[in-house]
């Protein structure tokens, strides 16, 4: 299902128009198909797009709604995890950011950290 949303004619215009609203609800939209394009290789974002990306989460995620914030985290991971060229410009931003609070409410979810977690994955992908 991620590569028919990611892929689809319309993805580049909604993302480009959601991650820019300041509805919790619509910026979260945007950034996790933001997320789901960064892992979906056979798209048309470059590495140099998903660099902007990463200065503009470095900058806004810790003021950003709960919600948005928990999705830029998310696709933070998803860039660091795309390709090695990426890897070391997220792992550079995940430890500027630090830690990234989210409200889950009364959930058992918790919010990754970043670095570990494309650390984890790309170990799993030397196995």
């Amino acid at each position: 299902m991620r590569e028919v949303v990611s892929n689809s004619t319309h993805a580049r215009s909604r993302l480009e128009k959601w991650v820019n609203l300041s509805h919790e609800w619509v910026g979260r939209a945007g950034w996790v198909l933001m997320a789901n394009m960064a892992m979906v290789t056979e798209n048309d974002l470059t590495n140099a797009e998903l660099r902007a990306c990463l200065k503009r989460i470095e900058s806004e995620i810790h003021s950003a709604l709960n919600l948005t914030r928990d999705a830029m985290n998310s696709a933070l991971i998803s860039i660091g995890i795309r390709n090695h060229a990426l890897r070391k410009a997220a792992s550079a931003a995940a430890k500027r950011i630090g830690k990234v609070e989210v409200d889950h409410g009364e959930t058992g979810c918790k919010t990754p950290d970043a670095l570990g977690y494309i650390d984890k994955t790309w170990a799993r992908r030397k196995k």
